[in-house]
């Protein structure tokens, strides 16, 4: 559809040619940049810590459950600013409690504010 819609509008106006050439190289780039990128995401018992795939030091976040479809969930955080797409296929032996502490862990305020034990 959209090709034939193309076609059309190059048909109408000669001069759209040209710009035939970039579209290989447009969608070679999409393709690209769409790729996901492989995070870890963990849970140490008091915080979250956020790895990015370029093997940059661990980071403190909140991530916020934002879809739960049971299989897979849709999580983001704010500080740094990621979407993380998890699914049970990533890891089904821990997938139960990795959505369990989702729900149940401390956001980063109640942990701050947490007294410390002695």
């Amino acid at each position: 559809m959209a090709a034939g819609l193309a076609a059309w509008a190059v048909s109408h106006n000669p001069a759209l040619w040209p710009a035939w050439a970039a579209v290989p190289a447009t969608a070679a780039w999409g393709w690209r940049e769409s790729r996901a990128q492989t995070r870890r995401l963990r849970w140490d018992g008091q915080a979250w810590w956020l790895r990015e795939a370029d093997a940059a030091p661990e980071r403190a976040v909140v991530p916020s459950v934002l879809m739960d479809l049971d299989r897979w969930m849709l999580l983001h955080t704010a500080a740094p600013a990621r979407w993380l797409v998890v699914s049970r296929g990533q890891a089904p032996a821990t997938w139960g409690g990795l959505r369990a502490t989702l729900y149940a862990a401390p956001k980063a305020s109640k942990v701050r504010s947490a007294p410390m034990q002695p």
